[in-house]
């Protein structure tokens, strides 16, 4: 087996059992996570000195980028003893992590393996897809490519989260239809250890909480989320929500509270609870780059401002 590469945490690169784990610097960091977030094309070198470099002079990004594909290929050589090929240099310059080359990828097994979770019925999974979604969530040991937060890899952060969060969820609501309890609320907790004002999600562990006999568990899950979305938005919970604590407190019975909307109505209300989530992101994303932009376009008119001082 080849170089094993990890983007979930931080960025890093294993080798053979023999070979001692190479020390890459940030930008060999960053360089390696986009060429492996991109490995379905290649790109132009003007592309990718844009991308990392686009703030220098075109002379000094092109030594720049130049510089880093030998540093980050020195690297990738002291890794594999085999000496295999991870970059590879295409027709005009074009630039490629090599698909073909003997290596194993956290994401790409992950991306595989949680498409599970887009299945339209998710309760007619097998057991063996479940054991393949779960071994897809242990992947996700952190936000991709770790404290990195330019443009690239923050829509890459959000995407490779959703789909965590939505397979979570998968998982939380197959163990409820097949009475497992337990492993339903600790996924339900992982989903709001990353995303806590899950209004849903919370009701979803009340009456898990209740199903299981813990009711002062399921007041005190009301209790939390009353006093996040309190902290965070400054607004009560949802009717719903203070409906079901209501049942609670009055005694009524236990069967008709923990009746869990898990309907393919409820599927397709989650899913385009996400899809608006992404396209928000998706816009904050854009508006963030044209505002970059316009800084960039300044500074170049205050620079050619100043030259045509200079030569005055």
């Amino acid at each position: 087996m080849g170089l094993r590469f990890y983007l979930f945490g931080t960025v890093r690169i294993q080798g053979g059992p023999n070979t001692p784990n190479s020390e890459l610097t940030r930008t060999l960091q960053a360089f390696l996570a986009y060429l492996l977030l991109n490995r379905a094309r290649s790109h132009s070198r003007d592309s990718l000195a844009g991308v990392f470099w686009g703030n220098e002079s075109e002379e000094r990004a092109r030594s720049c980028l130049s510089t880093t594909l030998w540093r980050l290929r020195r690297a990738l050589r002291q890794a594999d003893n085999r000496q295999a090929t991870y970059l590879v240099n295409l027709a005009g310059g074009e630039v490629a992590f090599n698909r073909a080359s003997d290596h194993w990828l956290d994401v790409a097994v992950f991306e595989e393996k949680a498409g599970i979770a887009l299945a339209p019925n998710f309760s007619k999974l097998r057991a063996d897809q479940i054991t393949e979604l779960e071994s897809a969530v242990d992947l996700y040991t952190g936000d991709a490519v770790g404290d990195f937060y330019d443009d690239w890899a923050l829509r890459e952060k959000e995407r490779l989260r959703l789909l965590y969060l939505n397979s979570l969820w998968c998982l939380m609501r197959y163990y409820t239809l097949h009475g497992g309890h337990d492993e339903s609320i600790s996924y339900g907790q992982r989903i709001l250890y990353h995303d806590p004002l899950r209004e849903e999600i919370h009701r979803a562990l009340i009456r898990l909480y209740l199903a299981s006999g813990q009711r002062p568990l399921a007041i005190r899950q009301y209790d939390t989320c009353r006093e996040l979305l309190q902290e965070e938005l400054g607004i009560p919970p949802m009717q719903e929500t203070q409906e079901l604590y209501g049942k609670i407190v009055a005694g009524v019975d236990q069967d008709t509270l923990t009746q869990a909307p898990y309907g393919r109505a409820a599927l397709n209300m989650h899913r385009a609870v996400e899809e608006a989530r992404l396209a928000r992101r998706g816009m904050q994303s854009a508006l963030d780059l044209l505002h970059r932009s316009v800084e960039l376009l300044e500074q170049h008119a205050l620079l050619q401002s100043d030259d045509l001082t200079r030569e005055q």
